[in-house]
């Protein structure tokens, strides 16, 4: 029961595995959207237009070609680190435009409020399930982990 405690209830690969596919699912399905839905497609143009984004008429197309490419990669774990590395430049660009907008319009009360207010955007979190994924690569149940054993299997 102490190890419970203090070194939690195990399950670390099943855990890794989740939090990358929920995060891959996440970036898969927000780009496919901004891509084949033109309602969502044109909203995510407009929003590039308001933060001043520079090349909105490339961006408008880049950023969700890489969201639906790689947050597929990162839902699968094909290039998991690499994919997931590409998406967190992504999120940290919303971060600082979009983010910080809607920080303005909580009007924090102070700093402590301020820090608040920034891990409460989902963006953030989205960021550091990301880092989970660069940090710990895709895990044992993804395409990455059956192609390096493959790839073992052939070396040896």
């Amino acid at each position: 029961m102490m190890d419970v405690l203090f070194v939690g209830v195990g399950w670390t690969d099943l855990a890794l595995t989740l939090n990358r596919i929920a995060v891959g699912a996440f970036f898969m399905l927000s780009g496919y959207h901004k891509l084949f839905n033109a309602e969502r497609h044109r909203l995510f143009a407009d929003e590039l237009k308001e933060l001043g984004a520079p090349a909105v008429g490339f961006n408008q197309w880049w950023v969700p070609s890489v969201e639906f490419a790689a947050g597929g990669g990162v839902l699968v774990g094909l290039l998991a680190p690499l994919a997931a590395l590409g998406l967190l430049v992504i999120i940290l660009v919303a971060i600082v435009t979009s983010g910080r907008q809607r920080i303005n319009l909580y009007k924090p009360i102070d700093e402590a409020d301020r820090i608040d207010d920034w891990l409460y955007l989902p963006e953030t979190l989205y960021a550091f399930m990301l880092i989970i994924v660069v940090s710990a690569g895709a895990g044992p149940y993804s395409l990455d982990a059956l192609i390096l054993s493959l790839m073992n299997k052939h070396v040896a």
